[in-house]
């Protein structure tokens, strides 16, 4: 009975891993959620040759100390054809707002207040934060990677 539980235990484990995240290769789902005038913002209505979607929230310390670094990658990629549409995950409306304003982001906003529990993450499967992906031609072609390694695929696919 030990054996079947712990076989059992092992199928579980493998199985919720291999679900953790979308891969590369896949199609991108649609995120449609509004910025922070409540516009809705389609993600399938940003025209651009690569676009980053950076999965993040105002609470969230790493992920506010990485935007910094978002930035600088979108400042020197901008113009060759990324965009960046980030996705806060915040449910306080107003501390988005505040720390995008202070963190001077240029990019597409938009927030689920619904958090991790909301549709774009789940979509995305997203189970934490920061999380960033890379798509291009509405498709994953970086996920589960450091800011650097993502940006050795911008600059490859941007040089193309």
């Amino acid at each position: 009975m030990r054996k079947i539980a712990l076989i059992l235990l092992c199928f579980l484990l493998y199985s919720a891993q291999s679900q953790a995240q979308l891969s590369i290769g896949d199609e991108a789902p649609e995120i449609k959620l509004p910025d922070s005038l409540g516009k809705w913002k389609p993600l399938s209505e940003v025209k651009s040759k690569i676009i980053l979607i950076d999965f993040w929230a105002a609470w969230c310390y790493p992920c506010v100390k990485s935007m910094p670094d978002v930035v600088k990658l979108y400042e020197k990629y901008k113009d060759l054809g990324l965009q960046v549409y980030a996705v806060s995950l915040d449910k306080d409306y107003y501390s988005w707002v505040e720390m995008c304003k202070k963190l001077k982001l240029p990019f597409i906003l938009v927030n689920d207040a619904y958090g991790l529990n909301g549709n774009a993450s789940k979509d995305y499967k997203v189970t934490s934060i920061p999380n960033k992906m890379l798509i291009k031609e509405g498709k994953i072609i970086g996920a589960e990677m450091s800011l650097y390694d993502l940006e050795k695929i911008i600059q490859k696919e941007l040089q193309q």
